[in-house]
Formats: structure tokens, C-alpha cells, sequence
């Protein structure tokens, strides 16, 4: 190949390729606050993201500009599910002693009925 022909083919390559332009990012930094689950912290919810990175929209819970109201908020929502969290715990623990109560009923039961049936065939013969 010729020396006149590497030039144009260069020059060929060159007008077709775009021309790479600079991403201006007029909105900046903003804070993601993630929904939160079991063992999270505040810290944990609160990311600062830019519009490039990728956000999952199901583990979001709202995107601030401020980073104040985006800790206020993570410290809300912390505080809701670690209410929820007790208030599951409380009705587990009454599920479980209700369970309990019901068991030991129905044992008894039982042992009365065996009881019953032990004393019934001697009442059928007389």
C-alpha cells in the first residue's frame, strides 16, 4: 500500500468517526435513599449518585437534592421499620404462646379422652 493511500484511507476513517463532545452535569450531585432492610444504617441508605449512575428503582425510596432531608429521611424511615420489626417481634411472641396454649389444651384433651375411652367399654359391658 502506498504511502498517498494510507493518507486518505486515514483521512477517510477520520471524517466518518463523530466528534466526541463533553457531558455537562447541570444538575451535580443528588443523594439516594435506599428502603431499608435488616441491618442497615443510615449511612447504609444514604448514597450520593450523579445522573450517570445507575439507580435500581426498586430499592429506592426517593431522591433528594439536599443531603440533610435525605439523613432525615433515612432516619424516619429507620425508625418506621424498626417499629415494624417490634411490632412483628410482639405479635410473634403472642403467636407462639397462643400456639403453646393451644398445644397444651389439646394434649390435655387428649389424655382425657384416652382416659374416657379407658373407663367407656367397662360402662358398654354393664
Amino acid at each position: 500500500m502506498k504511502l498517498s493511500q494510507l493518507k486518505s484511507l486515514i483521512l477517510e476513517v477520520l471524517e466518518e468517526t463523530e466528534p466526541q463532545y463533553e457531558v455537562y452535569d447541570d444538575l451535580g450531585k443528588f443523594y439516594q435513599v435506599k428502603r431499608p432492610k435488616m441491618g442497615m444504617t443510615k449511612e447504609n441508605m444514604v448514597c450520593e449518585v450523579t445522573v450517570f449512575d445507575e439507580i435500581n428503582k426498586d430499592e429506592t425510596h426517593g431522591v433528594y437534592k439536599n443531603r440533610s432531608e435525605a439523613n432525615r429521611t433515612a432516619n424516619e424511615l429507620l425508625k418506621q421499620f424498626e417499629s415494624q420489626l417490634n411490632e412483628l417481634e410482639t405479635e410473634m411472641e403472642s403467636y407462639r404462646s397462643t400456639k403453646k396454649e393451644i398445644s397444651d389444651k389439646a394434649k390435655a384433651a387428649k389424655e382425657r379422652i384416652a382416659k374416657l375411652k379407658g373407663e367407656a367399654p367397662m360402662d358398654k359391658k354393664k
